[in-house]
């Protein structure tokens, strides 16, 4: 235990590696993104031309009808040159200007879009059309810069434009004004195309921009009035009280046909044209709806850096126990909104999974597990690297680019190009280069080591589409466009001087600070000791948010039972990256560096253990070396209160003490029946909350137990007498045990004088999310509205289950209070049955745990199965002595679990007897708890 006598000098630094290493040359890593681009585009001109796209391997191209089909997956293809349409930008953006004349006379000559096949609506919009509109901006601005160049050039490539855009409007021609997903290019829609009748959220709400970019540019409303009705009716079907989209649904009726709601496949580019097609078009309406969808991902799919895909209708139901890569856009678009911390976190996620495999596989477990393994050089994540970079100027985002370049030149380029990796385990290589290698991720890649003024053109007077095309914002001036006197751009850092010379299109907060990269990397070394955290929760037993199981127990020392004697304990901290000197006072000098830890988990474990050791402390020195335990405090949490005032109250002498442990939070719910003397008939209203009820009628303890079996997690008395209140420095009341003396009570309580108890009554009737704190000692306004500032929130409740004490394993234990929770099923064998039976019962129980409890050696592993085995024996009403505390402790400190598997349940069959382990002195005490 934790000597009293020492005193205790606490210095927490918390350090972080701010340097990346040797700075980088951006000339150099711009001119290899240039080469890597040109390797690509040349081979595919030299290899491929006009076909649609390059097949690496073969040094071939593939062509629809003469290529071996691929099923579905050709509609992206059209015998229309699709490679080259979709890379005619990127030239201008690396100043191939030469080139880009060429390629615009071969367009001109060479492609049609007249062919009798059967073409993805949503590819054809965002490769094809937007390449076509892209270009011919960006033909015109060369033109106007460089009267010499393209002389001949008319308007061909924005007439391109507009037949490719009559070609798709049949595709609208639905009840709803969706667009069918697929359609023939040559006869528009024939019966059989006519018979589809689904579609996904992203095909339909992936087509304002190029549309109405197509309307500006003619002058024809059609195109935009089309895409814009398709937007509305998207909106229209959205859960109303969840805000969530579905994922595929009917293109006539609007019925959702698969409900699986996130923001990857199949959904994420409907999120990002509803927020771009505010900043292209500068219509409000378009960022209401943004904002009401996005504050349903982070309050239903977030949670924390990792993101679950839940049903729309019951977001609190996971879907899937994977992420897909496409949903590695969302930090970029983060971005654009304004919410830069918290792309950074999302960022650093995908980052940390790419440190594993080296490339961001198709799909990834919530662990970092390969779930689908291909990679076909996708874009989005190098996109969000793009944003992040500009918006924080963090060098460490140019060195995320430069080992994306590096992996992909030492894992996939070939002689005649880039190959896709079927397999990022075995780095095996697929004969296919996909189009946006070369419209995106490589120009992205060049843009990240180009300085925005080193461009022709200023990126930041255009939008992006999701195919990387660039939009001119002018579209969306309420004047006429050749009014540019202050002309619309984008802002990704609030301290650019914007009110006087432009027009801000993105919805940026100006009156928040930029995030530097000191404040980035703090994020980041955050987030990776959060994702260490899962990771090793996940090895060692526990799950994914996504499977939605009980989080596992923490297995780290704590400050009270600390003992620079015990030589594990010792081990332990420095694992956790804390120094321990003795200074020649004789004071314990404890340092924490987070990166000295042995892993992400130990170095949360060592943040966490520093504060509770200062608190520890703050308690000795004003207890005069014993912890006072009796007087705790209410504290309601949200606004207006923030913490204020404090509510005295008095602790219970049975369940949980407070006092050992961290203050507990949680929103607050009174109780159906108010006075808790019988079941509790709200008790879906109760569970995982602080349950708050009225004295009188019967004593507390049966209280306890009625809000205890409703899921309560934690219970707050409030004094029947109207006139009641807490006067002078200490309780003048407590909650008593029973008479028996039996404490079979899990959750903490506290009583409050009427007085007090009426802030609280007063707050649950005004508020309908109450949240409240019971402690030992007050949380600060740091607490409370420093968080709020900080982050934006104070509180953030788990939506995923809470493992109450009726479910799950044989052992449940928390080394923070301490205490052992055990679920026993004895089949009916009791204190009368023969004593045969009663070993037998034990000893199959320890034999089941056997094969799944880890310790650190034989010896731990005797004392807790001979504690096991005296609480298993109490519970069957034997005679017992209580096991040691310090004993329990070292035990437990060094225990591992594994998942215990259904099966094991079927060999120990019967109703669960829920036993309680805690300390009373030097002794680990258990009792049957109340069910």
């Amino acid at each position: 235990m934790f000597n009293t006598r020492w005193k205790v000098f606490i210095f927490l630094a918390l350090c972080y590696r701010i340097s990346h290493g040797e700075e980088l040359d951006k000339k150099k890593l711009q001119k290899e993104a240039y080469d890597m681009f040109m390797h690509g585009y040349n081979s595919y001109m030299n290899y491929a031309f006009p076909a649609d796209e390059l097949m690496p391997l073969s040094c071939k191209g593939r062509i629809r009808g003469v290529t071996p089909s691929r099923g579905d997956v050709d509609d992206v293809l059209g015998n229309f040159s699709v490679t080259l349409l979709d890379s005619l930008d990127t030239l201008v953006v690396m100043n191939e200007l030469d080139e880009f004349e060429k390629a615009i006379d071969l367009v001109i000559k060479h492609v049609r879009f007249d062919s009798d096949h059967v073409v993805s609506v949503f590819e054809t919009n965002i490769r094809v059309l937007g390449g076509l509109i892209s270009a011919h901006v960006l033909a015109e601005l060369v033109k106007e810069k460089y009267p010499n160049r393209l002389t001949t050039y008319d308007n061909q490539l924005l007439k391109m434009a507009t037949e490719v855009g009559n070609r798709l409007l049949p595709a609208f021609n639905t009840t709803s004004g969706l667009p069918f997903s697929r359609i023939n290019l040559k006869h528009g829609m024939q019966d059989h195309l006519k018979r589809q009748k689904d579609t996904c959220t992203a095909c339909g709400g992936t087509m304002i921009l190029e549309f109405a970019a197509l309307t500006s540019l003619t002058g024809d409303p059609i195109y935009e009035k089309k895409a814009r009705k398709a937007m509305d009716f998207l909106w229209q079907q959205r859960h109303r009280s969840s805000d969530l989209m579905g994922t595929v649904l009917n293109v006539h009726s609007g019925d959702w046909t698969r409900r699986e709601s996130g923001i990857g496949a199949g959904i994420d580019s409907y999120y990002e044209y509803t927020l771009k097609a505010y900043i292209l078009l500068g219509d409000e309406s378009y960022l209401d709806r943004f904002n009401k969808h996005y504050e349903a991902i982070k309050r239903y799919i977030n949670k924390g850096p990792i993101f679950v895909d839940v049903h729309m209708h019951r977001p609190t139901v996971a879907t899937r126990g994977f992420m897909d890569s496409l949903l590695a856009f969302w930090p970029g678009l983060q971005v654009l909104k304004g919410d830069v911390k918290e792309a950074i976190e999302m960022h650093e996620m995908l980052f940390q999974v790419i440190q594993k495999h080296k490339f961001l596989p198709e799909a990834f477990t919530h662990d970092f597990q390969v779930h689908w393994a291909e990679h076909p050089i996708r874009p989005e994540f190098v996109e969000s690297t793009y944003f992040l970079y500009r918006a924080t100027k963090d060098p460490h985002y140019l060195h995320v680019a430069k080992q994306i370049m590096d992996s992909i030149n030492k894992y996939v380029k070939v002689p005649c190009g880039f190959a896709a990796l079927k397999d990022i385990r075995t780095m095996v290589k697929e004969d296919q280069m996909e189009s946006f290698v070369l419209s995106e991720t490589f120009k992205y890649l060049y843009m990240i080591f180009t300085d925005p003024e080193d461009l022709m053109f200023d990126p930041d007077h255009y939008v992006l589409t999701t195919e990387a095309h660039f939009l001119p914002l002018s579209i969306g001036h309420k004047e006429k466009i050749e009014n540019k006197i202050n002309p619309r751009r984008m802002i990704l850092r609030a301290d650019e001087p914007q009110q006087k010379n432009y027009v801000c299109a993105n919805p940026i907060d100006f009156t928040k600070l930029p995030t530097e990269r000191e404040e980035a990397q703090l994020i980041r070394e955050r987030t990776k000791i959060m994702l260490g955290e899962l990771r090793n929760g996940a090895s060692a037993g526990g799950a994914a948010p996504g499977n939605m199981i009980c989080e596992s127990p923490a297995d780290r020392i704590r400050a009270w039972a600390f003992s620079s004697s015990n030589q594990e304990h010792v081990k332990q901290l420095v694992m956790m990256g804390i120094e321990l000197i003795t200074l020649s006072d004789g004071r314990l000098h404890l340092s924490h560096k987070s990166v000295n830890a042995a892993s992400p988990l130990y170095a949360r474990w060592g943040m966490e253990f520093m504060e509770e050791m200062q608190h520890y402390v703050e308690q000795l020195d004003k207890s005069g070396g014993t912890p006072e335990h009796t007087q705790q405090f209410v504290q309601i949490l949200n606004r207006p209160y923030y913490g204020k005032p404090y509510l005295r109250g008095s602790a219970a002498q049975f369940g949980r003490d407070i006092a050992a442990t961290k203050a507990l939070v949680g929103r607050a719910a009174k109780t159906i029946p108010f006075r808790a003397c019988d079941k509790i008939l709200n008790a879906d209203q109760v569970v995982g909350k602080i349950a708050v009820v009225e004295r009188s009628d019967c004593v507390f303890q049966d209280k306890a137990r009625f809000v205890q079996q409703a899921g309560a997690i934690g219970m707050v008395v409030i004094d029947h007498e109207s006139n009641s209140q807490y006067v002078g420095d200490r309780p003048t009341f407590s909650m008593a045990v029973d008479k028996d003396g039996k404490d079979d009570i899990g959750i903490p309580s506290i009583f409050l004088f009427r007085a007090e108890g009426d802030h609280l009554l007063r707050s649950l009737k005004m508020h309908s999310e109450t949240v409240i704190s019971i402690s030992s000692h007050h949380l600060s306004i740091e607490n409370t509205i420093g968080r709020l500032l900080r982050y934006g929130k104070m509180f953030k409740f788990p939506e995923y289950p809470q493992c109450s004490l009726r479910d799950g394993d044989i052992i449940l234990h928390n080394l923070d209070y301490p205490e052992v929770i055990l679920n026993l099923r004895f089949n009916g064998i009791n204190q009368d049955s023969d004593p045969r039976l009663h070993q037998e019962i034990v000893e199959r129980h320890v034999t089941e745990l056997q094969k799944y409890l880890e310790f650190k050696d034989a010896d731990y592993a005797f004392q807790f199965y001979e504690f096991f085995r005296t609480a298993a024996y109490g519970a069957l009403d034997l005679n017992v002595e209580n096991s040691k505390l310090l004993t329990v402790i070292s035990a437990l400190s060094t225990l591992k679990t594994k998942p215990i598997p259904p099966s094991v349940f079927a060999r120990l069959p019967g109703e669960i007897t829920k036993v309680r382990c805690i300390p009373r002195g030097e002794e680990m005490p258990c009792v049957r708890l109340s069910t």
